[in-house]
């Protein structure tokens, strides 16, 4: 079976540079465009079934790329909830107490927000569940629009535990392709599509 995990295109915080967290803020026109770019020089992968967090940047983002909506929208895909400090910038987060609190204390919750072992497992949770359905419709390949968090968590649980959390890279836009053992619900191998969305990453990262 593949499953082809995607993360969404640019949402208007992404552009601002902003924790967005569970805040339903929809694609900037850049992300828009980025994205429609990305679709004329590569040919996205279909599914048999195509399932999506609810929210506006992942529904809006299968909408841009496929054209269609999904089949099964899964709250258990939300991006994580950060509580009181979504909507701050990313440079302020690496000095703020709360923040650093919530790295180093995995099971101690953000002020109206989740602790971050609640929400991993809420997110391996949610793959299982689609993958267990793709079992039982007898599926053999499957779409998944989702955050870049929910995406960390489900690749360090199921693809490779070796790579941390957050060494995961995931431009917007990006694919994983999982390839899954159907009798066993295990991975066996794991891809990054397209390359050069991801070699832009790792450019960046250098």
């Amino acid at each position: 079976m593949k499953f082809y995990l995607i993360r969404h295109a640019k949402s208007i915080s992404n552009d601002l540079n902003e924790w967005t967290g569970q805040r339903d803020v929809p694609l900037s026109q850049t992300g828009i465009d980025d994205q429609k770019e990305i679709a004329l020089k590569y040919s996205y992968p279909k599914g048999e079934i195509y399932f999506s967090s609810p929210q506006l940047r992942c529904t809006q983002s299968l909408e841009t790329i496929y054209g269609h909506g999904a089949d099964i929208l899964l709250p258990d895909l939300l991006e994580c909830s950060m509580g009181i400090l979504e909507g701050k910038k990313y440079d302020n987060l690496n000095s703020d107490p709360l923040y650093l609190s919530w790295i180093n204390e995995p099971n101690k919750p953000i002020p109206n927000g989740e602790s971050f072992n609640a929400f991993r497992t809420r997110s391996e949770l949610a793959f299982e569940k689609m993958l267990a359905l793709t079992v039982e419709k007898k599926i053999g390949s499957a779409v998944a629009m989702m955050h870049g968090n929910v995406m960390r968590a489900i690749l360090h649980r199921f693809a490779d535990s070796s790579i941390e959390h957050n060494k995961w890279m995931i431009p917007n836009g990006g694919i994983y392709m999982l390839t899954v053992e159907e009798k066993t619900l295990r991975v066996n191998s794991w891809k990054t599509m397209p390359s050069f969305l991801f070699k832009t990453v790792e450019e960046t990262k250098i």
